[in-house]
């Protein structure tokens, strides 16, 4: 592995503000600067949703085998409240994409008497073979844009489910996957695009990771906060540290316990937990950089941002991904910028 330094007066060609209003959401990886497609993808600042499929959440959802017990028995009693509760994004993959959301967090559900998967947070979503397909038509129409699908959670699964759902996603995205690699640092936007590669699948679960075709979790961590205050999540984004060799997501979500659901029963997880994530955190990650990892004897100095999730990014005109995107732009403000030379 070798790094140069490329030495570039880009603030003196291209203000970092007009190349921010140059990015469509749509197509912003396509539309970044040069320079920053042959920086590795884990030191791009990347918008993700969490829980990104719960749209398909309905009052026909029955309950999922990832929900604690008792919401057996509340479900009937208490539907609109649960249903407030648990939908953290109300688009679907398709505008997600249109939006920018590059990263999206799956959480995967058997269901008795039928063989399909099925998306769930706690109550079943919808099975997965359309967004699954939103997501191969997007980048067949978008080259030069990369999608990751982190299949986070699996419930109900057996050891055959998981050969089943592999053999689906291979099937469904056979060459645009990006393989398994050893050296993270050579995955740029520009290596992808020439290999038509478009689709990373990180799989969290051994059980079909004896081969290389989907990364490993180590490959991009994904630390859960666990936090129910602005403070708490605030302060947990600003301290974890990441291995300068791999991916990282920051997850900046509220995670609300059974007493603060409790205490704001009338209201609602988007009210309650991402509306202040959006007025009170975001405002903080925009403050965040991406790029290469700081020296771990370093202290004081936040972990760089890879991908970011967020509930109901849709919100307030897609101010979300608009904020993690425009975080590359902090980039052009240096002139030493690492760039990672193959040859």
């Amino acid at each position: 592995m070798k790094f140069v330094f490329i030495v570039l007066s880009l603030a003196a060609i291209m203000g970092e503000d007009t190349a921010a209003q140059k990015l469509r959401l749509e197509n912003w990886m396509s539309d970044l600067p040069a320079p920053l497609k042959e920086l590795p993808l884990i030191f791009l600042a990347i918008p993700g949703s969490h829980d990104s499929m719960t749209y398909g959440i309905t009052r026909s959802s029955t309950v999922a085998p990832d929900a604690e017990p008792i919401l057996n028995r509340l479900y009937p009693l208490f539907r609109g409240t649960i249903l407030r509760w648990t939908i953290t994004q109300a688009s679907d993959t398709w505008h997600q994409l249109l939006i920018g959301i590059r990263y999206f967090d799956l959480r995967l559900a058997t269901k008795v008497d039928d063989d399909k998967f099925h998306f769930t947070h706690g109550l079943y979503g919808d099975e997965i073979s359309t967004a699954l397909g939103q997501v191969k038509e997007f980048v067949d129409t978008h080259p030069g844009e990369v999608v990751i699908l982190d299949c986070q959670h699996f419930y109900g699964f057996t050891r055959e489910d998981h050969m089943r759902l592999r053999r689906y996603l291979l099937d469904l995205y056979g060459p645009r996957l990006v393989p398994r690699q050893i050296d993270l640092h050579a995955i740029t936007l520009n290596s992808l695009n020439r290999l038509k590669m478009q689709v990373i699948i990180v799989y969290r679960n051994e059980t079909v990771n004896t081969t290389g075709e989907f990364w490993q979790p180590q490959m991009m961590p994904s630390p859960w906060p666990q936090q129910d205050t602005i403070t708490g999540l605030v302060s947990f984004l600003e301290n974890i540290r990441r291995h300068p060799s791999t991916g990282f997501v920051h997850q900046a979500v509220l995670t609300p316990t059974p007493i603060f659901i409790v205490l704001r029963w009338i209201s609602s997880l988007r009210e309650r937990c991402a509306v202040p994530v959006i007025k009170e955190v975001l405002p903080k990650l925009a403050d965040f950089t991406p790029g290469p990892p700081a020296p771990a004897h370093k202290p004081g100095v936040r972990a760089p941002v890879n991908v970011v999730i967020a509930d109901f990014v849709d919100m307030d005109n897609a101010i979300f991904p608009r904020t993690i995107i425009d975080l590359n732009m902090k980039l052009l403000r240096h002139t030493d910028i690492v760039h990672h030379n193959n040859g």
